[in-house]
């Protein structure tokens, strides 16, 4: 049985989950990462409340500054993806 590939809400909702627990575990503010990673800062809220789904170049800046790769940043995405279709499907 094939699964259903994510919607773009699962997709923001991943994203928004994922970047906000490694802003946390790193204990970096909000507007520090946005400063650090040069996004504006009301991006960077608009991307924690899932509002957007950041692109691949958006993960490459917000990932050095979140302490990690953008291997490591995708490993954490799908893990959360994973972890939020299972329990809401």
């Amino acid at each position: 049985m094939r699964k259903t590939p994510p919607t773009r809400e699962h997709l923001k909702r991943a994203a928004m989950v994922c970047l906000r627990n490694l802003r946390r575990a790193t204990g970096i503010a909000q507007e520090k990462l946005a400063l650090q990673s040069g996004i504006d800062r009301t991006y960077m809220s608009g991307l924690e409340r899932g509002l957007y789904v950041p692109s691949i170049y958006m993960i490459y800046r917000l990932a050095p500054a979140l302490g990690v790769s953008f291997v490591q940043f995708a490993q954490e995405f799908d893990q959360t993806l994973r972890r939020l279709r299972r329990n809401h499907d």
